[in-house]
């Protein structure tokens, strides 16, 4: 009996001396890896705080998105079937202001110019060096796909506006609704067809949204360019569950007439609200939310 006793706590105290040695591991392995976090985190931090490039205001995603939506291919260079990346250069000062745009090297010189009109579209957030603006050279690259804009063309044929029998300024400047003479406004091929009942026909309510029933409305600030699209889109007012995104193609889906300003076509800085709302107001797809 003596024997199976001793035996017994022998068992627990080789347990209870492993259970130690194991607890000593994880906490030397912890220790390790929070020491480790200590030493990297502020260098990390620090190479951050000491230079991060300008970038745009719609981020880089949307503003690719955008590029895309507003290039016109040469057509010389399409037919041609040229392609190619074109990267511009230009400096950012540290108000955001690009200037000083210029192309190095380009594989068709028509292709380079319609790469400089499109980064002139783009408003920047400035770079920032030990965490203040600070002025900086940069560059974007545009992407000319022959293949790719002749089947994104065919999957959605762009909507070309009437001639509006005013000539675009030449200038870069961007008005708010108050300096122009006439505000911009959505154009449809269809007269009859309203902002409203287009987006009514046309929104589509994200899975997301729908499980989690979230619902509001979208506010995005954005810049009318003069060819009638959309430019700079930033969300002023998030609702979440897909519903930024969405308020954002459909956004992207609609062409505009630009404002108009001394007998010129100009750039306008507008806004628009795209609500999302869980009723029977959301029918679009049979549903009831």
């Amino acid at each position: 009996m003596d024997y199976k006793i001793r035996k017994f706590w022998n068992i627990i105290n080789i347990f209870c001396t492993f259970a130690v040695l194991i607890k000593k591991l994880i906490m030397n392995k912890l220790a390790k890896i929070v020491l480790t976090l200590l030493i990297i985190t502020p260098f990390s931090l620090n190479l951050d705080a000491q230079t991060k490039s300008p970038e745009p205001v719609s981020g880089f995603a949307l503003t690719k998105k955008i590029i895309n939506n507003h290039l016109n291919y040469p057509k010389e260079a399409l037919d041609a079937k040229k392609g190619g990346k074109i990267t511009v250069y230009y400096k950012v000062d540290k108000d955001g202001n690009a200037t000083g745009y210029n192309v190095k090297e380009a594989f068709d010189e028509q292709c380079a110019a319609e790469a400089v009109r499109l980064v002139k579209m783009i408003e920047w957030n400035p770079g920032l060096k030990d965490g203040k603006p600070t002025a900086y050279d940069d560059y974007y690259t545009v992407d000319f796909s022959p293949k790719s804009y002749k089947k994104a063309e065919e999957k959605n044929p762009r909507v070309v506006l009437p001639d509006q029998g005013h000539p675009a300024q030449k200038s870069n400047n961007i008005y708010t609704l108050k300096e122009v003479s006439k505000a911009p406004y959505p154009y449809f091929e269809n007269p009859d067809v309203t902002l409203a009942a287009y987006l009514r026909t046309e929104l589509v309510f994200p899975d997301q949204a729908k499980q989690f029933e979230i619902q509001g409305t979208v506010k995005l600030n954005f810049v009318v360019e003069t060819d009638g699209r959309a430019s700079n889109i930033v969300v002023e007012n998030s609702v979440g569950g897909g519903c930024d995104n969405e308020a954002i193609r459909l956004l992207q889906s609609l062409v505009w007439t630009p404002g108009v300003k001394n007998d010129s076509l100009v750039r306008t800085r507008t806004t628009q609200d795209i609500t999302f709302q869980i009723g029977e107001r959301n029918f679009h797809d049979g549903n009831r939310y």
